[in-house]
């Protein structure tokens, strides 16, 4: 098994060596422009659509009590040069029977409230899950925060704050969050964050200037990956 992976992950290297993209912005796992689940001030070219899925291994996901694996579907659409637009659902998984589906809907708005300058980094605030949709009337995923991004060559580091603004069952991001992503190749992104819970690493290869798969490790302990497709409007 172990030699399996190492033999994915040459030909996953390999083939972005081949078809590389244009710079593009990395699509962190949650849906927005980001890490793997952290949020960044970077934000897609305008005109900009993407639809993705992830997965989290169960021990550090609160929606169902880290009970079950959660899967996440969204759409992100970048309408301005400084508006994000997404749509999640988030579905619990290892379900045993179709009568017991459930999934939970996750609005986020995102905005940039200030480019990157020679001296001073980008500055975008964002909201998560702003309303529910449910019949339960919960919310699951909340973040209302300001986060600061500044590159610097091949890397680019990421600063940002989430207070409890508005209540919620729990919230994505709670307190200060931070991380790095370092691009040695145009085709290959390395990540390590910091979420305000856990500490995460992972990498993210782009194909083709369209499509995007992302492998990670959630606190060192638990797996989560994705994938993404981007079409330029």
């Amino acid at each position: 098994m172990q030699n399996y992976r190492r033999f994915l992950v040459l030909i996953c290297i390999t083939i972005s060596g081949i078809f590389f993209p244009a710079i593009c912005k990395s699509q962190s796992l949650s849906g927005v422009t980001g890490l793997i689940t952290i949020p960044t001030a970077r934000m897609q070219k305008d005109g900009t659509l993407s639809f993705g899925i992830s997965y989290f291994e169960r021990k550090h996901q609160v929606y169902f009590d880290r009970t079950k694996d959660v899967g996440h579907a969204y759409i992100n659409l970048t309408i301005l040069p400084f508006l994000e637009l997404v749509f999640r659902a988030n579905r619990p998984l290892n379900y045993e029977t179709f009568s017991k589906y459930t999934f939970d809907r996750t609005p986020m708005i995102r905005i940039r409230l200030l480019n990157e300058r020679k001296y001073l980094p980008a500055i975008l605030l964002g909201i998560h899950d702003f309303a529910s949709t449910s019949s339960w009337g919960t919310v699951y995923f909340n973040a209302t925060y300001l986060v600061l991004s500044k590159k610097s060559g091949d890397f680019d580091v990421h600063c940002g704050y989430a207070p409890r603004i508005m209540k919620a069952s729990a919230y994505q991001l709670d307190g200060l969050f931070g991380g790095l992503a370092y691009s040695p190749h145009k085709a290959i992104n390395l990540f390590a964050e910091y979420d305000t819970k856990t500490i995460n690493s992972g990498v993210e290869f782009l194909f083709l200037k369209h499509f995007g798969i992302s492998l990670a490790t959630i606190n060192f302990d638990s797996f989560a990956a994705g994938m993404n497709y981007k079409i330029f409007l």
